[in-house]
């Protein structure tokens, strides 16, 4: 009798436990993969990702906002995934086209700047009701975008090198500045500054652990991830690595566990000629420690990230290095990209524009979704 007691309590327990898991949302990685297979727990430090799109690849109910240094932002309504074409309808025009290597990085006059400085991260907010971007450029200049309307505000004269644009645990808008190291805090509402942090040399990318206790950045020539105390806003640790010799933007997953950093190394130390490989860094946020090497294709060199809210997904804005520069979707079960979108090479030969910055190269940077795009 008490055997069958026990037999029976053990199946109710593990009734409940499947009924609870079925009933929890898939808010991360960690909730969406029962099994453990993925490409966090593929053995190994590193993981091959490999190109194996089909017509069968995943479209989500997103539009992606894609900066650039033509001066505009890409829009990609990733409920078809078609290449934007139309020039009025599939684009925002912020100001001129200009690179990044111009100008001043890290403190340094590099050549000089041949136009006013393309986009280069934007943020959705929401703001009495209405959707608004705000958007950073080369130029450290910002706009803001009435999203029903179109009506831009800018430019508004904020830093002096813009890398990223991002919503923060405060609802304020941080920017990270390449050329003085510095991130910018403003506020949306008035737009203007209201907190100066000095970080690094060139900074490029901030995000926070979910509980908003720490907070990563990017140094972009230096190759290192600085992570802040956010309570004192002072700096604990660096995290560094050979295989991050030039970095861009960082994400955090959903789950708030690990944070992918963009390397796509296309320098060495000194800003020599890059001899590393195109990949991506996952840091494990308790840690802090890097704990998977995402190797990619030398013509997917990634910039920013960001995640389907199910954690199953990445979307990743890459450069070629050719003559266009994509949206690539990975699958997290495995690490391969299912499927890549034209973002520049589409528009431009439909409209017979010329890239003339950047060696003829259309070089994209941050990506921002909305993920509950009106009808």
């Amino acid at each position: 009798m008490k055997q069958k007691i026990a037999v029976s309590t053990l199946g109710l327990l593990i009734l409940a436990g499947l009924m609870f898991f079925s009933s929890t949302p898939n808010s991360g990685i960690a909730a969406t993969d029962m099994t453990g297979d993925s490409c966090y727990t593929t053995p190994g430090a590193t993981l091959e990702s490999k190109v194996v799109t089909s017509d069968k690849a995943p479209m989500f109910n997103g539009i992606a906002y894609i900066a650039g240094h033509g001066g505009h932002i890409a829009i990609i309504d990733m409920r078809t995934m078609k290449s934007p074409m139309d020039v009025e309808k599939d684009r925002i025009v912020l100001t001129e086209a200009g690179s990044e290597m111009e100008g001043k990085i890290a403190g340094m006059s590099f050549e000089e700047v041949k136009k006013a400085g393309g986009t280069h991260g934007q943020a959705l907010i929401e703001e009495k009701g209405k959707k608004v971007m705000i958007a950073g450029t080369l130029s450290g200049n910002v706009y803001k975008i009435d999203m029903a309307t179109g009506k831009k505000q800018g430019p508004i004269q904020i830093g002096q090198k813009f890398c990223g644009t991002i919503v923060g645990p405060d609802g304020k808008v941080y920017l990270e500045d390449m050329a003085d190291g510095n991130v910018y805090v403003m506020d949306a509402g008035t737009l203007k500054t209201v907190d100066k942090m000095p970080v690094g040399a060139a900074v490029c990318g901030i995000q926070w652990t979910k509980n908003a206790k720490k907070a990563y950045i990017t140094d972009m020539p230096l190759g290192k991830v600085y992570v802040y105390d956010w309570t004192t806003k002072k700096k604990i640790s660096e995290i560094t690595s050979p295989e991050m010799t030039f970095i861009h933007q960082a994400r955090m997953t959903p789950d708030g566990r690990y944070l992918w950093v963009s390397a796509p190394n296309e320098f060495d130390p000194g800003l020599k000629p890059g001899t590393h490989k195109s990949q991506v860094i996952v840091i494990d946020t308790t840690k802090d420690e890097i704990i998977k090497r995402i190797i990619l294709p030398d013509s997917v060199r990634p910039h920013d990230f960001a995640f389907t809210k199910d954690g199953k997904y990445a979307l990743l804005t890459s450069r070629s290095y050719a003559d266009d520069s994509q949206l690539n979707i990975m699958d997290l079960k495995n690490g391969n990209i299912v499927r890549q979108v034209s973002a520049c090479a589409s528009c431009h030969k439909a409209s017979g524009i010329e890239v003339k910055v950047d060696k003829g190269s259309p070089l994209l940077c941050g990506i921002e979704v909305d993920w509950s795009p009106s009808k």
